[in-house]
């Protein structure tokens, strides 16, 4: 996931340069993104898969010196092709039938009468709520919204952007309304490697157990030791 807009500074002294061996001195090149990339410090460059990217200087086999809309920066070489097409195509039928199953009310409403489960998430919030005070949260995969809104209510943050793939997006969007806090949470109806959100986030929160290691199905019926 990248946030457009970042812009690192100018191209590197030529100390800084000389550590970064050049094996070739190249014209000005343009590629596409083949991928999203989000910076990690001042020196690289942000940007979205199928960004036009020009290419000043191939530094290394990993890291190329770019511009992208008037700004400058380390790019990752493998993030870059001549054709978007360039990257493997993915598998949207996997998407569909995952995000499809997660699309009905009959389902969300399962997960939510399950009383140790939704406990347990309002639980942690307000075990947690001063470190999540005034602080931008990003809801991966945020079904109803039920784990934005104990944020909203217990935790007074800055922001909440809610993250959902299927349908339920819809619904959760209603949610949000209705609960009077359209004011705080965002419900974005996309992939989260697809969505682009107006600002840098403090707090990751997800709700892990779909089918990550353990199946609902499997976690409501079947008993659980733990250490």
């Amino acid at each position: 996931m990248a946030t457009s807009g970042d812009c690192p500074g100018s191209e590197p002294q030529e100390g800084e340069a000389a550590v970064q061996h050049c094996e070739e001195a190249v014209h000005p090149e343009e590629f596409v993104a083949i991928a999203d990339y989000s910076a990690t410090d001042e020196t690289q460059l942000s940007f979205l898969r199928g960004e036009k990217i020009l290419v000043l200087r191939q530094t290394t086999a990993d890291w190329w010196w770019g511009e992208r809309a008037g700004c400058c920066g380390y790019i990752p070489a493998n993030h870059l092709g001549k054709h978007l097409e360039d990257c493997d195509p993915e598998d949207t039928w996997q998407d569909e039938e995952y995000f499809g199953s997660y699309g009905t009310l009959k389902l969300h409403l399962e997960m939510l009468t399950d009383q140790p489960r939704t406990t347990k998430y309002h639980h942690v919030i307000l075990q947690n709520r001063e470190s999540l005070r005034g602080k931008v949260i990003l809801d991966v995969g945020c079904g109803t919204g039920i784990i934005s809104l104990f944020c909203a209510h217990h935790a007074q943050p800055k922001a909440v952007y809610a993250v959902e793939a299927s349908e339920m997006a819809q619904h959760t969007g209603q949610l949000v309304v209705q609960n009077g806090f359209a004011d705080i949470i965002t419900v974005f109806q996309q992939k989260v490697e697809d969505v682009v959100l107006p600002e840098k986030v403090d707090v990751l929160v997800s709700e892990w157990m779909g089918t990550c290691l353990l199946d609902e199905v499997f976690v409501r019926t079947k008993p659980i030791r733990t250490l």
